[in-house]
């Protein structure tokens, strides 16, 4: 139990990492704190608006290196009880050392005055990270070896299912290349949606970055909803990957919808912030969908076949 809650709440604060991070770009803030790891050279910095957005920030990342520090010791320490449980170990460390690196590439954010291809990087970290905490929940939540569930049939390579690893790479993709758009300044260039100022292919390069992201985000989405069949075959005998289906739809609809509401509020900060939100959670979906998929998982929710429960 006690590590269903860690990891659930290190999963929540991650995601109110990034979150926050988008808050911090949007607002212009990121050098609310000019240095690092201080703000202004003190603990507590001064109340300024920009200060307190970039220093919470800095404190919800605090908290997220806690939960993160505590599901890999409980992993460590079901691994020790018991060698089957060794699979949760390695995403476990694995989170514990991007957590690391994403506190220092904050560092170097603001050492570097937001250099565009560090945000880009630091989020592909908070990304990467989200990941590795998903992963560590599927593969350790149920610690009841009645209810072991084997890997379920399919190649990562080929098949149906391997569609789900595809539409992650796309949706990681549309996620950075949103990023480097903003940093190049071509998140406005196109004030209208869908068409760019009426045309599929305007002039201007960053006319042509932000209609670039425009066109990735056709394909991702393709890419999404070709990983309903999947879902729907296992509507049954695993119905978590049917409920994160749902969230998917759910939240790629909501994103897209978002998307036209950016443009026609004439780039709203609260929407341009929200719409990272979103698009972090159309990712956490489809890699928990992609989890549960492909790893092997111990979850007494989904039925298992008669011959299993029979100890066949």
């Amino acid at each position: 139990m006690a590590f269903r809650i860690v990891v659930v709440a290190a999963i929540v604060a991650a995601f109110g990492q990034v979150t926050l991070g988008g808050v911090v770009r949007v607002t212009e803030s990121g050098l609310g704190c000019p240095d690092w790891p201080l703000c202004h050279g003190l603990v507590i910095p001064p109340f300024e608006v920009e200060t307190l957005i970039e220093y919470s920030h800095r404190l919800s990342a605090s908290l997220l290196s806690v939960f993160v520090v505590g599901v890999a010791v409980l992993a460590s320490f079901r691994a020790r009880k018991d060698r089957d449980r060794r699979e949760v170990l390695v995403p476990a460390l694995l989170a514990v050392g991007l957590v690391a690196v994403a506190a220092v590439l904050g560092g170097v954010t603001v050492l570097t005055e937001l250099a565009w291809w560090v945000i880009v990087l630091h989020l592909a970290i908070a990304e990467a990270l989200i990941a590795a905490l998903i992963v560590a929940a599927v593969t350790g939540w149920d610690a009841d070896e009645a209810s072991k569930r084997s890997r379920l049939e399919g190649s990562l390579y080929r098949g149906r299912d391997a569609v789900t690893v595809y539409a992650a790479f796309g949706v990681l993709a549309v996620i950075l290349f949103g990023s480097y758009m903003v940093g190049y300044g071509a998140g406005p260039a196109c004030g209208t949606w869908p068409l760019c100022r009426g045309s599929l292919m305007p002039d201007g390069t960053a006319e042509a970055l932000h209609m670039g992201h425009r066109f990735t985000v056709v394909v991702m989405t393709g890419l999404i909803l070709g990983t309903i069949p999947a879902a729907r075959t296992r509507r049954r005998s695993d119905p978590l990957v049917a409920l994160s289906a749902v969230l998917l739809l759910a939240a790629l609809g909501a994103q897209v919808l978002l998307g036209a509401i950016t443009v026609w509020s004439g780039f709203a900060a609260e929407a341009k912030a929200l719409h990272l939100s979103l698009a972090t959670l159309v990712w956490i979906a489809l890699i928990t969908m992609a989890a549960l998929i492909y790893l092997p998982r111990r979850f007494s929710a989904a039925p298992m076949p008669a011959t299993a429960r029979d100890g066949a």
